[in-house]
């Protein structure tokens, strides 16, 4: 997920969008009057259904409301975070997108110091965090996320816990970590890749391939 001209970018942060579904926001009670829950079920609601700016904005507010219950609610400020990181994915003015990206980084920090299990936040955070170039945070906090739940699976945008593996690839890339002359040392570009396929690193090796082969894998794991 760089920012520049990033596939990963795009992927964390525009799930596909589907046709708003009459779901509606609020409650039938009005605001703040909802349950916690039901705040963050409706406003999660929202979210997978958004087609619209003003859709998110409603969803933002259905968080903001669960928030004014209980500032510590972990999965509301969650919400916050991937609202801001699918508005960056969607932002063509550079310094709008970086505003954007610091308060997601801000919302997940928030969600992630609440609940330390909550592997979403984890999730959204490592996506911000590479989008930011800030290679070892991100690295933390995919590790944390997939540690938490290594089969992970998002059940609001079009991420599971490959994306997390290839997060780390290139962000250990990135930060010149290549290889490892230990093949069960995964803490490495080429490690990571060859956990999403199998026998690349021999491939790797046995080819003599560089950096750039490998960046290229990285892209063509990232599909479509």
């Amino acid at each position: 997920m760089r920012r520049h001209d990033s596939t990963l970018m795009v992927l964390f942060a525009s799930s596909a969008l589907l046709i708003l579904s009459g779901c509606g926001g609020g409650t039938g009670m009005g605001g703040v009057q909802g349950s916690q829950e039901t705040l963050i079920f409706e406003g999660w609601e929202l979210y997978r259904t958004a087609a619209t700016e003003a859709d998110y904005a409603a969803a933002e507010q259905l968080f903001g409301n669960a928030l004014s219950l209980d500032p510590s609610f972990s999965e509301a400020h969650n919400g916050l975070g991937w609202i801001n990181l699918q508005r960056a994915g969607q932002e063509q003015d550079s310094d709008v997108q970086e505003r954007l990206l610091q308060t997601a980084q801000t919302n997940f920090q928030r969600a992630t110091d609440t609940n330390l299990e909550n592997a979403d936040a984890w999730t959204g955070l490592a996506g911000v965090e590479l989008a930011l170039d800030n290679y070892d945070s991100a690295i933390n906090a995919a590790n944390q996320a997939l540690q938490i739940d290594p089969q992970y699976f998002s059940t609001h945008d079009n991420v599971d816990f490959k994306d997390l593996h290839l997060v780390l690839a290139e962000s250990y890339l990135a930060s010149g970590v290549v290889s490892s002359e230990d093949v069960n040392d995964t803490a490495n570009a080429l490690g990571q890749v060859d956990i999403l396929s199998p026998g690349y690193r021999q491939l790797y090796l046995d080819d003599n391939l560089e950096e750039g082969d490998l960046l290229l894998k990285i892209e063509e794991l990232q599909g479509p």
